[in-house]
């Protein structure tokens, strides 16, 4: 199960990265504070993506330009490929906007590659919120073999569950964790040709 934004993204913290500057580009005097608050709203489904951008000001005709500042991190397509050809089962859990969602997913060629997707704005829960975790694991009928995501506290809400998980990323402070898609690969395959 793969976090979304500083994993299978490069950029770790979205809003501050690249949304708040996207925006404040556009209209220079709404604060990066107020784009957090309506981007947090959106993440949880109480307001679409149309409403968002029309919240700050903005055409929803901006959205594809605001998405196109998105990347894959390096190695995730090498990652996803083996994880599908090893039979196993890929996850996604994101705090996101449905619709953004969707199309980055469409955008890079997702889909194919993972089993689902459980998006915060299409159930009104974002982590580290146990409901988040909850959620997935109603979906999947059982616990995953493994959780990776940036965030520390997010990786230690899924802990709380029950759920193996690590810390993906250089520098994330982390006893368990791994620096990239390589390494995550590496200590991942024994287990997986097991399955064969």
């Amino acid at each position: 199960m793969l976090d979304a934004m500083g994993v299978m993204y490069r950029a770790r913290d979205d809003v501050a990265e690249l949304l708040a500057p996207f925006v404040q580009r556009h209209r220079p005097s709404i604060p990066a504070s107020e784009v957090t608050a309506r981007y947090t709203e959106a993440s949880l489904g109480r307001m679409d993506a149309d409403a968002f951008w029309r919240s700050l000001g903005l055409s929803p005709g901006v959205e594809d330009d605001y998405l196109s500042a998105h990347r894959l991190t390096d190695g995730v397509l090498d990652f996803l490929a083996l994880a599908r050809d090893s039979g196993i089962d890929v996850w996604c859990l994101s705090n996101d906007v449905s619709r953004w969602s969707i199309k980055l997913r469409e955008r890079f060629g997702l889909d194919g590659l993972f089993s689902g997707f459980v998006i915060s704005g299409d159930i009104g829960h974002r982590k580290p919120s146990p409901a988040a975790y909850r959620c997935l694991l109603d979906r999947l009928g059982t616990t995953p073999q493994l959780f990776v995501d940036d965030r520390p506290r997010n990786v230690a809400a899924a802990r709380n569950l029950g759920i193996p998980s690590v810390c993906f990323g250089p520098g994330c402070g982390e006893t368990d964790c791994v620096a990239d898609f390589a390494e995550l690969a590496r200590s991942r395959r024994s287990m997986w040709s097991r399955r064969d």
